[in-house]
């Protein structure tokens, strides 16, 4: 059906060509009137005839120190929450989650209040309470940015302090939130300052205590005063005896680990640790106050007092583990910086079994790189005289360098102590090669001493003869020995430069390209004894294929 020209136009809509001009200001026409339908929200709100959502409720609880009246008051507060939330009908307790004995100047080292907030992002929390603001913490940053991290959350988690009646979700709060958190930290700040300054007092007064635990050797009594601990200062002795006798540090931490001696920490042992040690003035019964200082209240950030504040010295302060003399020797050698020169590898110490089947016998090291055979002899021949002092004296009383025992330690040695055994005739089908570069022991080896993971290597010059036992893998001197039995196919190959140098001047083969030796078993000891005087050009067997050959060297040089 066709338009008309007069219903197209009535059709079309007005157009408006230029913008109307504004009116000037008169009286205002009412506004329109509108039928407004308001949609009630949903979120949050319970329906008529609906049950109460339960709002999961947790607590926030810390204690600044670890003090006997700090914790009861930790106690108080975990049983305060316990029975408020459980008052509530419509409250779920979602855990109560307390820090004890932990500042509140940062959160992150707050274990709980960390896992409280992973808990909130995780959706399990909808309001946590806390006795006030400043317990939840007083640092301004971490109180803030913690707050406004809940609030972010969908949905947002609320948190109420009970001391200041405030909500956090409540927006005529945000600014007193921010002043009172500002009022936490000022306060954090003022009682670091007064410990600070009592502390300074006591200091001057010579009236503050010492801590010791962190000091190895030390401990402190009912009434505060430094006691020893004896079998700790025994290893302070120690580490500075052998000091003085020209031991460095890197060789006390070294021998210290193989005896299974820990720091204080219960840590392995450091040459740092041995310095730290060496410095420290309380060994010699002196006390030096306030050798840190603290930067940072907030971060509790330490640093080296070098001058910015003053320093507290007390002599004879208490009971010394060391003598003024050693101390004093101590000092003068460390000043000197001479000590860092010294020998960083282990001195030999050739101490001799002293019982047993094989006493007379000397263990060596696989680290050493020579060993001298008249020392080895004179080791042996000195075995009747076991109270020498010889290791006693200290340098420069006419000991040479090479020859004093340079460092001075009770060990257990496992090889000491054994009785002497008849046994029938000892046989084996051991062999130990001796090559240019490294000892070798053939798979028969393994097989009669069970496949031992770790041996020792021992020699006796005067009988020339070496002998080798199985051990722990924490004995001194021990050395990596055998695979498991399924794995170890083939020979066993050891580097020990110092013990290969000594059998090849006992036999006078040192131009010998390799020689070969047949042990004796005993296996009620589970030793093997090698003759030296019964050598042997070694058994040449069938050419194995060069790559079998290289891969077995390989893999028993491991």
């Amino acid at each position: 059906m066709a338009i008309t020209e007069e219903e197209s136009t009535q059709a079309q809509k007005p157009v408006i060509v230029e913008r109307r001009a504004k009116k000037k200001k008169g009286k205002k026409s009412l506004p329109k009137q509108y039928d407004v339908e308001v949609i009630p929200a949903t979120v949050g709100t319970v329906q008529e005839g609906e049950p109460i959502p339960l709002k999961r409720v947790a607590a926030y609880c810390r204690v600044s120190t670890a003090e006997e009246a700090q914790a009861s008051s930790f106690e108080l507060q975990v049983k305060h929450y316990t029975e408020y939330i459980g008052a509530h009908e419509d409250w779920v307790l979602a855990g109560i989650y307390a820090d004890e004995g932990i500042s509140g100047t940062q959160v992150k080292h707050r274990e709980h209040f960390q896992r409280m907030i992973e808990d909130c992002e995780a959706g399990k929390i909808d309001m946590v309470i806390t006795k006030s603001i400043s317990r939840f913490a007083r640092n301004v940053v971490d109180c803030l940015t913690n707050i406004r991290k809940l609030k972010s959350l969908n949905p947002p988690v609320d948190i109420y302090f009970e001391k200041e009646r405030l909500y956090a979700l409540d927006e005529k709060t945000d600014m007193i939130l921010s002043l009172m958190a500002s009022i936490a930290q000022e306060e954090s700040r003022s009682i670091s300052a007064n410990i600070r300054w009592a502390i300074k007092n006591r200091m001057k007064d010579g009236t503050q205590k010492i801590p010791t635990s962190s000091l190895l050797g030390y401990d402190t009594d009912e009434d505060g005063n430094m006691v020893i601990i004896e079998q700790e200062a025994q290893i302070v002795r120690t580490i500075y005896k052998s000091f003085v006798q020209g031991v460095h540090p890197h060789l006390i931490a070294k021998r210290l680990n193989s005896l299974e001696l820990r720091t204080v920490f219960g840590n392995s042992w450091t040459s740092a640790a041995v310095r730290n040690i060496l410095r420290n003035e309380k060994y010699c019964g002196d006390v030096l106050m306030q050798k840190t200082i603290t930067v940072d209240y907030l971060t509790h950030k330490t640093k080296k007092n070098e001058g910015e504040e003053a320093q507290y010295y007390i002599a004879d302060h208490h009971d010394a583990i060391i003598s003024r003399e050693i101390w004093d020797k101590t000092q003068e050698i460390l000043d000197q910086t001479r000590w860092r020169g010294w020998k960083r590898r282990e001195q030999q110490r050739l101490i001799p079994v002293k019982g047993g089947r094989l006493r007379g016998f000397i263990p060596i090291s696989a680290e050493w790189k020579e060993v001298s055979v008249t020392r080895l002899l004179t080791a042996t021949g000195k075995l009747a005289d076991t109270d020498s002092k010889s290791t006693e004296k200290t340098i420069g009383k006419g000991e040479s360098q090479t020859e004093r025992e340079d460092f001075i330690m009770q060990e257990s040695g496992i090889l000491e102590g054994f009785m002497e055994v008849d046994l029938e005739q000892a046989h084996g089908d051991s062999v130990l090669t001796v090559t240019e570069t490294n000892l070798k022991f053939n798979k028969a080896t393994a097989v009669e001493l069970n496949y031992p993971p770790y041996i020792r290597m021992l020699v006796n010059a005067e009988k020339k003869q070496v002998a080798i036992q199985t051990c722990k893998e924490s004995s001194k001197n021990a050395v990596k020995f055998s695979k498991e039995k399924e794995k170890q196919k083939y020979a066993v190959v050891i580097k020990a430069p110092a013990l290969q140098t000594a059998i090849r001047k006992l036999i006078a083969g040192e131009g010998t390209s390799s020689v070969s030796f047949h042990g004796e078993l005993f296996p009620n000891e589970n030793i093997i004894i090698y003759d030296l005087t019964k050598g042997e050009e070694p058994k040449r067997r069938g050419k194995r294929k060069k790559s079998e050959s290289v891969a077995e060297e390989h893999s028993e040089a491991k």
